[in-house]
């Protein structure tokens, strides 16, 4: 044995051995052994893996050393390594590649020195400076406080008893989901604070806290990890801070835009509702009473030269004229009730056949009695508004009757089916296409075939409301070119 060899083998404050190219074992001084506790014939020929960690050695770490040391000629690195008991030390780390004149590659030198009472000096000194500086920071402004890792309490200041109510005597050493309320503890709140600023290191969190005496206040929470030098979990520091005038002020701020978003909507729709209204009355008023004074003025100009036949046909037309002002007049009242919220309607015993033969008369003239077919079943009664119920019938017998051909019948039934009272009004027009089949219940609603027609736009709109109003329904089926059925249902009495 050379000098050389004599002295790095007596070395004891440094591990000093060499590596063949695999990373195996190769040689083993008196310092290596001291700190890793191996005797030489117990590790020489195996890989030096061994005294790594499990995290280390999942990252493929030692091979990682290598393969540096061979490509920039030495490698150093400090971290956590593992002794042949278990325990680990803090170790620098020094590899150096060894080449032959010619530059192969035969081994690695490799010095380990054992620097963990140094690295437990440097994690308590800024353990220490990091609670410091938590627990004096903004002390007036925030409660600080430490948590043990289960969740106990285990540090109360001044800023804490201010914000929460409790002394130091009466809260160290319970458990800080004192402070939630039973909402956040139902769902697991305080524990998935813990879980995830040990996961993540810290958690922030804003949410209703309580106070000693019961109230709430929001407050801003961040709950930081604390570590030792060893990587284990000593506890927590909390940070908590008051601010409720703020989540006043937005709340406050929050509902005045939504009140005003609200009223913009309102006014929105008011205004569209009295452009439709406007837009009706000027187109749907204009006809009739265009026609009402050019009816009234022939009758003055050659009132002489008509013989009472002509005349008596004359005021006839202005009275149907006059008929559909009146209706028109009606509708736009009812949509007035309706939006006003003011529409009012009775629940009586009401005879839903006797209605429907009424409705039936009162839509057409004796000699038109044949176009309506009616069919009355037994068990008709309903509970209901009979004057209600009667303008929802003779709104929809009289589109069925405008839409149907003169030699097709208007099929009207009155039954019962269960706990309802049905009336079946079908008729043989065109048919409403299945897209249309809901929108014809929009108020101004007319579909294009309706377009020659008479009528506001309202009819269907307030039937339908007038049905619902009275615990009922209306429902339409159809297919293009095949006619419509209407449907509504009232609650039997």
């Amino acid at each position: 044995m050379n000098l050389v060899e004599l002295l790095v083998s007596r070395v004891a404050d440094y591990a000093i051995f060499a590596l063949d190219v695999e990373g195996r074992i190769a040689t083993w001084n008196v310092g290596a052994e001291r700190l890793k506790g191996y005797t030489a014939d117990e590790v020489v020929g195996r890989h030096f893996s061994i005294f790594y960690t499990e995290d280390a050695l999942g990252d493929g770490f030692p091979d990682r050393e290598l393969a540096i040391a061979a490509a920039a000629g030495h490698f150093e690195d400090e971290g956590w390594r593992v002794r042949k008991d278990g325990s680990r030390f803090w170790a620098n780390v020094v590899i150096t590649a060894l080449r032959e004149d010619d530059g192969r590659l035969v081994g690695f030198g490799k010095v380990t020195r054992d620097l963990t009472e140094r690295k437990r000096a440097e994690d308590a000194l800024r353990e220490s400076e990091e609670r410091f500086r938590l627990l004096v920071s903004g002390v007036s402004d925030y409660a600080i406080f430490l948590l043990d890792p289960d969740g106990t309490v285990a540090s109360w200041n001044l800023g804490v008893e201010r914000l929460k109510g409790y002394r130091a005597d009466e809260i160290l050493g319970r458990h800080f989901a004192v402070f939630y309320t039973q909402e956040d503890l139902r769902r697991g709140l305080p524990d998935t604070g813990l879980r995830e600023a040990t996961a993540k290191g810290r958690w922030e969190n804003e949410g209703w806290r309580v106070r000693k005496d019961g109230s709430r206040f929001w407050a801003d929470v961040v709950i930081t990890a604390l570590t030792g030098a060893d990587g284990q979990l000593r506890g927590f520091a909390k940070v908590t801070r008051d601010l409720t005038e703020r989540k006043q002020g937005e709340d406050a701020l929050r509902g005045v835009l939504e009140r005003e978003r609200s009223a913009a909507d309102q006014l929105r729709t008011v205004d569209a509702m009295r452009r439709e209204v406007v837009t009706m009355v000027a187109h749907d008023l204009r006809g009739p009473v265009s026609v009402i004074q050019h009816l009234l003025d022939l009758l003055l100009d050659r009132w002489s030269e008509l013989d009472d036949a002509d005349r008596l046909r004359k005021v006839q037309q202005a009275r149907d004229r006059t008929d559909a002002l009146g209706a028109l007049t009606d509708d736009v009242f009812d949509i007035a009730l309706i939006d006003a919220g003011r529409l009012e309607v009775s629940a009586d015993r009401i005879d839903v056949g006797a209605i429907a033969e009424r409705a039936m008369r009162d839509v057409l003239p004796s000699d038109q009695a044949h176009r309506i077919r009616l069919n009355v079943g037994p068990g008709a009664d309903a509970v209901g508004d009979e004057r209600r119920t009667w303008q929802v019938l003779t709104n929809l017998l009289t589109n069925a009757i405008k839409y149907s051909p003169g030699d097709v019948p208007v099929e009207l039934s009155v039954g019962r089916s269960d706990d309802q009272v049905l009336v079946g009004i079908r008729d043989g027009g065109p048919g409403i296409a299945p897209a249309d089949q809901e929108r014809i219940f929009d108020r101004f609603v007319r579909l294009p075939q309706e377009s020659a027609a008479l009528g506001s736009g309202l009819g269907l709109f307030i039937a339908r409301q007038l049905a619902e109003a009275q615990g009922g329904s209306i429902s339409v089926s159809s297919a293009e070119g095949a006619g419509a059925t209407f449907v509504v249902a009232l609650p039997v009495a």
